[in-house]
């Protein structure tokens, strides 16, 4: 019964995209389940990661995704079907598939008629060229309305030999294959729209009342323990409903999709030599919480918490929790926690960056409460009426219209691309915005119109390149033009409105009027933008084709940059 449920919430979630997008329910399935997955909202899904059609060779999605910082590629490839069972055929085409893309040779898959599917795998082999195999990790999904715990034998066995040609050989730093049900669709759409939940918890803890065994320790208004916990009860606290939601404040996340369990954390957890050694080879398990009280109690040792998050040891966690459902975890498994008591969100904040740093991904979110973030939104909000995200889903909550936001990260990466004239490394590298290198020079040293004016110069481009890739023709040469180079149009058309139509740069009223569409400037900026990086590409040879890697990389803003002062060299000569 609960599964029918969950699947009539689904379906008229599936419904309403439908009639949001004007498409077929098979199509609507396809945007909101890319939606949900990737935390986008429907009119935001990427056209040319949808590669739906003729000569798809059954996946539906192939997205692909770069992080320089830890020179890795995660390629996911997803087959969505509107159906309530997993068909065991539609596996093993889902195989066919997956050596099409990796094996087929150049001459076989760019005579296939799915162009967008052509592009995305000359993509990939270009960054598998550039990264190495073992850089590599995929992902793949069949994802339908049907319980998982139906699966049929037979589809079970075809997703054991895609692993076992693909997974077992080695050749990618991973490689797995998910069955995606009605039950794990409600449990990640819920997770994405609750994203602060409150946990409560009696966390039983390892006390002895004859040796030291716990440290408390109070400073600067901060309480905190240190303490021993069973392996089984942090797995336990992992499984409180709603599921995940103890990670919730975790900056790397758990959603369970994605990435492998770790191996060596649930290797360790569920041997039996090594499992005793378990708290000397793990790094434990950070938490804050609103309130904390211990129980001495010599029976049931406890810490008390209220609204607890794990903020650091997400995978650790997640790790035991899978041994102990698998019923493989050792009962001598224990593991270091800290616990820290404080209602002071920026001591928190900083706990998060301080255990966090290694891992460049949600530097938004770490910088989301840092006081220059907060002037930029106060200014923006004050000078234009504009709302400045400075976190991830505030506007939403504020009941703010997104043709009124504008968001702290595309502002960053827009003004780095107009005015800082590096589109390259906003196409490419876009957590390089957070970095040392950049941060205090977009955002410390911007002024807020600037960002502001940015991110809807960025916002009129991205919309009109999405436009074009959904509207013109595969083979129009300006079509992949349009949706991939969105930055390097952007820093054209700035050049355009300074030298070519006389906007002052230092009248941020004007600037603003021009971004916001109050005059016709735009537009012709924006044209005359196209056709300037239409000859730039094609004075370079570019192949149209490979245009998605030719803006991430510094030649073709060096192409640019050439052009631009050959016209101005033109222009002063006459």
């Amino acid at each position: 019964m609960s599964t029918a449920i969950k699947r009539g919430f689904i379906s008229d979630s599936i419904q309403n995209a439908a009639t949001e997008l004007n498409v077929t329910e098979d199509d609507a399935f396809m945007h909101w389940f890319y939606s949900v997955l990737f935390d986008a909202d429907l009119d935001e899904v990427p056209d040319d990661e949808l590669v739906d059609g003729a000569g798809e060779r059954q996946i539906d999605i192939f997205k692909i995704e770069v992080d320089d910082s830890s020179q890795s590629v995660h390629i996911r490839l997803i087959q969505v079907k509107n159906t309530q069972g997993f068909s065991a055929n539609t596996v093993s085409l889902m195989k066919v598939g997956i050596e099409f893309i990796f094996l087929a040779k150049q001459a076989e898959y760019k005579d296939n008629p799915n162009v967008k599917l052509v592009e995305k795998i000359e993509n990939a082999r270009e960054l598998i060229r550039q990264y190495g195999n073992n850089s590599v990790s995929v992902s793949c999904y069949f994802v339908t309305l049907g319980d998982e715990a139906d699966i049929a034998e037979e589809a079970i066995a075809n997703k054991g030999n895609i692993l076992r040609d693909f997974s077992d050989s080695g050749v990618f730093a991973s490689f797995d294959f998910h069955f995606i049900g009605v039950n794990e669709l409600d449990r990640i759409n819920n997770l994405r729209r609750n994203r602060v939940r409150q946990i409560d918890a009696n966390i039983p803890i390892v006390y002895d009342a004859n040796r030291p065994s716990i440290v408390e320790f109070d400073t600067g208004g901060v309480r905190s323990v240190l303490c021993t916990v069973k392996g089984s009860d942090l797995a336990k606290l992992a499984q409180t409903e709603p599921r995940d939601a103890i990670f919730d404040a975790n900056v790397r996340g758990n959603l369970g999709l994605g990435g492998q369990v770790n191996k060596s954390i649930y290797s360790t957890a569920t041997s039996d030599e090594k499992s005793d050694s378990f708290w000397y080879m793990n790094n434990g398990v950070t938490m804050v919480c609103d309130s904390l009280s211990m129980v001495r109690d010599p029976d049931a040792p406890s810490v008390r918490v209220e609204k607890v998050q794990i903020i650091n040891g997400c995978q650790t966690t997640s790790s035991l929790r899978s041994a102990f459902e698998d019923e493989k975890l050792k009962d001598d498994v224990k593991v270091q926690v800290k616990i820290y008591e404080s209602h002071d969100f920026e001591f928190v904040n900083n706990v998060v960056i301080a255990t966090n740093n290694q891992n460049s991904i949600g530097s938004r979110d770490l910088h989301a409460n840092d006081e220059i973030q907060q002037l930029i939104q106060r200014k923006i909000d004050e000078d234009f009426g504009l709302f400045y995200e400075r976190k991830r889903g505030e506007a939403k909550s504020a009941g703010v219209p997104k043709s009124e936001v504008i968001g702290m990260e595309k502002a960053g990466q827009a003004y780095l691309a107009i005015f800082k004239n590096q589109p390259t490394v906003s196409r490419a590298q876009k957590y390089k915005v957070y970095s040392p290198e950049f941060y205090n020079d977009i955002y410390g040293k911007a002024q807020p119109w600037q960002l502001a004016a940015s991110h809807e110069i960025y916002r009129f481009a991205e919309t009109r390149g999405r436009r074009a890739y959904r509207e013109l023709a595969p083979d129009d040469p300006s079509r992949n033009i349009l949706n991939y180079g969105v930055f390097h149009i952007c820093r054209i058309l700035w050049w355009v409105l300074e030298n070519e139509l006389d906007l002052d740069p230092r009248d941020e009223a004007a600037a603003m009027a021009v971004a916001r569409e109050e005059n016709d400037s735009l537009e012709t900026a924006y044209d005359r933008a196209n056709n300037i990086l239409f000859e730039v590409v094609n004075k370079n040879n570019e192949s149209l084709i490979n245009l998605n890697n030719y803006f991430k990389k510094a030649q073709s803003q060096q192409n640019i940059n050439q052009y631009l002062q050959s016209q101005l060299d033109q222009a002063a000569e006459n």
